[in-house]
């Protein structure tokens, strides 16, 4: 099988290989959840959170963002979606980080950009997507009543709409004030503001 790019452990990051089936991804995100899905599912695009809280002056604690979902929606399985630099790899802090939050139970999804930095023409890719295809995944799902979004783009909005309507999940926003489609806001059942629980998200 031809080898592809996806998500797997940190400790084999960057490597190309062969996707898992669905049945085999399934068992990968049950192990890292102790066995059984969580009710909630936290769905976390961590470009649009670096970005964001450089203009909210708001560095987020992920673990702590995920314990407060907790309290109000019950146990909370967390999926981080972001991007690496194949030509560069991956710093040995944001490795770490990774790590940490795999430690948390937290399942980290990683996509190779596109574009290149000099030209200004970097940009993630796949992440929107990727996040996509997990929430209707996820929806799809008969443990899952609640997914959380950490997001900002209104390219969600069709699997929101297949969500709600389709699965009967409750969506919510958890999103900064800004750079959030109104689109989106207007989609979900309810909107959660990052910056309404600085004192206790802050890092």
């Amino acid at each position: 099988m031809a080898g592809q790019w996806r998500f797997h452990p940190v400790a084999d990051l960057c490597l190309s290989v062969p996707r898992p089936g669905l049945e085999r991804a399934g068992a990968m995100v049950r192990a890292a959840a102790g066995g059984a899905m969580a009710g909630t599912v936290w769905l976390v695009d961590m470009g649009y959170v670096v970005k964001t809280a450089k203009k909210s002056g708001m560095r987020l604690d992920y673990v702590l963002a995920r314990d407060l979902l907790g309290t109000r929606f019950g146990e909370t399985h967390a999926f981080l979606f972001n991007s690496v630099d194949d030509a560069f790899g991956i710093p040995d802090g944001l490795r770490a980080f990774y790590r940490a939050m795999e430690a948390q139970g937290m399942v980290v999804r990683l996509h190779p950009m596109t574009g290149e930095a000099a030209a200004g023409t970097h940009r993630q890719r796949r992440v929107d997507v990727d996040l996509a295809s997990h929430a209707v995944w996820q929806a799809s799902l008969p443990d899952t009543r609640v997914i959380v979004l950490t997001t900002g783009d209104q390219d969600l909005v069709p699997a929101v709409e297949l969500c709600r309507e389709r699965f009967g999940v409750f969506i919510v926003l958890f999103a900064f004030q800004h750079d959030v489609s109104r689109a989106l806001r207007e989609a979900v059942d309810d909107w959660l503001c990052i910056e309404d629980f600085r004192d206790r998200l802050a890092r």
